[in-house]
């Protein structure tokens, strides 16, 4: 069997190590929201990951490398649970998929206070982790405009609307609420909260 072979029916070495990849970021995202990034170890996620630290190294130089790698997997994540993917979507079908993004925050608050952390302190240039926000709003924005833009060709969408105005609104709104949510998360129903608003913005931008 050749190595294309073994990685395609899910064995030998480049199978495998996609495997172990996928544990570690699994470990890592579940302990660094639980623990945030200076309290979660490498020795841990090594650990719980079934391979030794030398071995997690192997597939992420550093601790630093890692974050960045969880954050882009919880981004992955997210976007698999959208009901297509982000230039395929047309008009209000975005605000499903976001609808569905908010569902799945609601469950893993320790990943999402982790992403406000980081992304307040990649305000500074020189943060690992700026680069990897930057292209997170830009997704989001993107996504949003297209799909809204798609909506208004379809005639689905009224035209009059200045449309990245509203993608920076529903960016805002959510990051706003999750901000809320973290800090009185007894007080603030994130998922009601924000479906109300797209259900309302639904009612505003329909044609």
């Amino acid at each position: 069997m050749t190595s294309e072979q073994e990685a395609t029916t899910g064995r030998g070495p480049y199978a495998q190590g996609v495997a172990a990849q996928q544990r570690i970021l699994r470990e890592a995202a579940e302990l660094f929201g639980r623990h945030g990034f200076r309290g979660a170890s490498l020795d841990e996620i090594a650990k719980r990951s079934g391979i030794t630290k030398q071995g997690l190294l192997h597939h992420f130089p550093n601790k630093k490398s890692l974050l960045i790698s969880v954050l882009k997997y919880r981004d992955e994540a997210d976007l698999a649970s959208w009901p297509g993917t982000p230039d395929s979507l047309v008009g209000s079908a975005v605000l499903d998929a976001w609808d569905r993004t908010v569902e799945r925050n609601a469950e893993q608050a320790g990943l999402v206070r982790l992403s406000h952390v980081l992304c307040a302190e990649s305000a500074g240039e020189d943060h690992p982790a700026r680069e990897f926000f930057l292209d997170h709003f830009k997704l989001g924005y993107d996504s949003l405009v297209g799909a809204f833009e798609a909506g208004v060709e379809a005639g689905e969408l009224r035209p009059d609307f200045d449309y990245g105005i509203i993608a920076r609104q529903v960016i805002a709104m959510l990051e706003g609420l999750e901000n809320q949510w973290l800090v009185d998360p007894a007080n603030v129903d994130i998922v009601a909260l924000f479906h109300a608003y797209t259900a309302q913005l639904r009612t505003i931008i329909s044609a």
